[in-house]
């Protein structure tokens, strides 16, 4: 049994408020979004207010149980707060960290909407997140002590832990709370929608194949046969920026999703099985007219590439990967890409092969550089090749001026490897973007 002195509630008001304003000023991250008060740390490790609301957003709230929305690491509280303000269920927050509960509530109270009277049920309880029985003995009794009769279920529950570090390194019992225990805990309380109870994981984008098993299999174990669907998310930078599982009722048919976010929406978002791309090796440059494409790595990295391919061209020519892993993985083919905002949205460029370089702009040549391109009706270009990090924005910067007379096309540069027998060098492309 749970020892309810060890949980206590924090009520949003403007009490809390007027508190947390003296231990963290409330801030805006970016112009028209709400304020909230946070340390620097908290700020850090906040999920930015756009995305929060995008992901809310690709919830129906239909598909959930009755009940409240309970995040059981709720920190700054800003997701708990979107799904709360998207999908009009009260809001259940624990945090363990008393201060950072403060903090939370009073997020809570800025960001309400002054007639929302579900928001008389918000609260941060502070306390262990994986101890389900004394959250609620004292949600309900909060509720209680308000004047509220209601011993609401919880409808849809969402975890968002703290990691290690280096979470390949890691077994996913070191996430804080801990998985298994806490899925354990909150089994019974949980609301199920029309596909059984909705839970939502947060985990480390860089978790292994080994490690995404576990976590399956410690899903499985607290709720046998749920449906669950793995999303992969990208903001553009190159990387997976968020790994999630969406189980129960919060899953779609297929069991992969991957997300390609912008500032404040959703770009483009595919699902489907996974299947496995292997890069061929190529031992002359790309011929000229070819067309080669920069993929945002969350195709690959979600396996979900041939589902992508698939739209993009049909039986519309043919295509070859040239690099399947790192920041930029490339596709060559024949054919352009069909128009359409969900292929559009993986693309990081695409053009067609115009120029072979056998090595990349250097600064004392950067004029012969923009000469040589300009004879191919490009007027400005883009690096997208390995080079020099530290000299990388100085030649970008140096190209864009030397050609800003120039009209023509837009253009990328890209690097690929050549293999020639046991030896192999690296060839620089540039493409003439549609």
């Amino acid at each position: 049994m749970s020892d309810d002195s060890s949980h206590a509630s924090v009520r949003p008001s403007a009490g809390v408020a007027k508190e947390a304003g003296r231990r963290a000023s409330a801030k805006s991250a970016r112009k028209n979004e709400p304020s909230f008060h946070m340390t620097d740390e908290m700020r850090r490790l906040s999920t930015p207010w756009g995305l929060a609301l995008a992901r809310a957003e690709q919830i129906d709230s239909k598909s959930l149980g009755p009940g409240v929305i309970a995040d059981v690491a709720a920190g700054s509280g800003i997701q708990l707060i979107a799904y709360s303000k998207i999908l009009k269920r009260p809001a259940l927050g624990v945090e363990i960290d008393g201060n950072i509960a403060v903090l939370c509530a009073a997020n809570m109270f800025v960001a309400a909407d002054s007639d929302d009277v579900q928001r008389s049920m918000d609260r941060i309880v502070i306390g262990d997140g994986s101890d389900a029985e004394g959250v609620m003995t004292e949600y309900w009794s909060s509720l209680r002590e308000a004047g509220t009769r209601a011993h609401p279920p919880v409808a849809m529950l969402h975890l968002d832990p703290a990691r290690p570090i280096d979470a390949q390194n890691h077994h996913i019992d070191e996430m804080d709370p801990p998985l298994g225990p806490l899925l354990s805990s909150w089994k019974n309380y949980l609301e199920p929608g029309p596909n059984g109870p909705s839970v939502l994981l947060d985990l480390s984008p860089r978790l292994n194949d080994d490690q995404r098993s576990m976590v399956d299999a410690t899903i499985e174990t607290s709720f046998p046969g749920i449906r669950r669907t793995w999303e992969w998310l990208s903001q553009g930078g190159g990387r997976v920026d968020r790994l999630s599982v969406w189980s129960g009722s919060l899953s779609s048919k297929s069991p992969r999703r991957c997300v390609r976010m912008g500032r404040k929406k959703i770009m483009a978002s595919i699902e489907g099985k996974a299947s496995t791309a292997v890069a061929s090796s190529l031992s002359e440059p790309p011929p000229f007219g070819s067309w080669m494409t920069i993929l945002d790595p969350v195709l690959l990295e979600s396996g979900l590439q041939d589902n992508w391919i698939e739209s993009a061209f049909g039986d519309r020519g043919g295509w070859t990967w040239l690099r399947v892993s790192g920041r930029r993985p490339i596709l060559i083919h024949t054919e352009p890409i069909e128009e359409d905002d969900d292929l559009m949205g993986f693309v990081v460029a695409t053009g067609q092969v115009v120029q072979h370089r056998l090595s990349p702009p250097e600064l004392h040549s950067i004029d012969l550089t923009a000469a040589s391109l300009a004879r191919n009706d490009i007027g400005s270009i883009t690096l997208r090749c390995s080079l020099d990090p530290e000299l990388h924005p100085t030649l970008q910067r140096r190209l864009h001026k030397a050609m800003r007379d120039i009209e023509g096309a837009r253009s990328f540069m890209a690097d690929i490897q050549l293999v020639r027998g046991d030896s192999g060098h690296t060839v620089y492309i540039v493409c003439r973007e549609p």
